[in-house]
């Protein structure tokens, strides 16, 4: 009987073994991949790069990240919902292709039910900015005299159907101001452009600005989110410079995310990793010097922020009738 209920516990284990998929036996096993949906260089790169050196050291494995850029930032993210769903694929994604640029044109993907989010990085504060030569330093004066120019108000954007021309659209109609939006294709033409005098301001993610800052050239009037960015504590709202949008959230946010149906343990595993780099006393400072703000949000509550940001988007793009490049 004994000897029965050995063999019998022997053959089972061996069964489990057999049943069990590779990554219940020692994930990760292999290098890591982590699409990004732009190109190299660019602010999410640069954000995914040092997040993938950190997530290895927990790891103890390779990440390596993969530039999928195209369609404004859907080729990649096509891609990885595609992908086997085994934690070897992994999206480092923003709020453009997850909850704004699928309301606009016909997306291959269902960013809601494709993916599991892992867990919310970080944010970069939206910035609207003058050049200094207008004199004025607080926002209600510099639309104002920008009113009075010939020119008028002109803001730039890094392109129709961004969080920022979301954003133009909200100020536009708060403040019944005759705004005129002047889309360019990414946020480095359209800081050239403020800096060039081709318009009035610009609306664009920290990043670019932080050394025109620095030097003085632009002038930072408010940042687009409901509460000051650390990374611009000095900066106000446009709720407190305006008394208007107060509510509004309009970052630019940067979060992984994995093929849905990605064994939950594989996904607990690499929120772990993410996380425990995330909290290292050294990390926000890094975060900081690319231009974002550290957010370390769990994966449950990602993926609760991108139901609500993307049923406020659909409505907004609805209402005002926008439209992508």
């Amino acid at each position: 009987m004994q000897r029965r209920k050995v063999l019998s516990a022997l053959g089972a284990t061996m069964l489990l073994g057999r049943l069990v998929p590779a990554w219940a036996q020692g994930y990760p096993n292999q290098a890591i991949k982590v699409v990004v949906p732009y190109a190299a260089g660019g602010g999410a790169d640069a954000v995914a790069r040092l997040l993938g050196r950190g997530m290895s050291d927990e790891l103890k494995q390779s990440v390596i990240v993969d530039n999928k850029g195209g369609a404004g930032g859907m080729v990649g993210a096509d891609f990885v919902s595609k992908a086997k769903a085994d934690g070897y694929t992994v999206l480092f994604a923003g709020n453009p292709e997850l909850t704004i640029t699928p309301w606009l044109q016909k997306a291959s993907y269902a960013p809601l039910t494709d993916f599991t989010p892992v867990v919310l990085v970080s944010q970069s504060p939206n910035v609207l900015v003058a050049n200094a030569s207008l004199g004025a330093k607080t926002m209600r004066d510099a639309l104002e005299a920008a009113r009075k120019s010939p020119r008028g108000i002109t803001i730039a954007t890094p392109g129709s159907g961004t969080p920022q021309h979301i954003a133009v659209e909200l100020l536009r109609a708060q403040t019944k101001l005759d705004i005129t939006h002047v889309p360019y294709k990414g946020a480095s033409l359209a800081t050239v452009a403020v800096l060039g005098g081709e318009v009035s301001f610009a609306l664009v993610g920290a990043p670019p600005l932080l050394p025109h800052l620095s030097a003085g050239k632009l002038l930072p009037l408010a940042v687009t989110q409901p509460k000051r960015s650390p990374l611009l504590a000095n900066v106000p709202t446009v709720g407190e410079a305006m008394g208007i949008m107060r509510d509004d959230d309009l970052v630019a946010w940067y979060g992984v995310l994995v093929p849905s149906h990605t064994p939950p343990e594989v996904v607990a595993q690499l929120e772990r990793a993410a996380s425990l780099y995330l909290k290292q006393p050294d990390t926000r400072a890094k975060f900081a010097a690319l231009g974002t703000d550290l957010i370390d949000m769990p994966g449950a509550a990602f993926a609760q922020r991108m139901r609500t940001e993307s049923a406020q988007f659909g409505e907004i793009v609805k209402r005002f009738g926008i439209k992508s490049d």
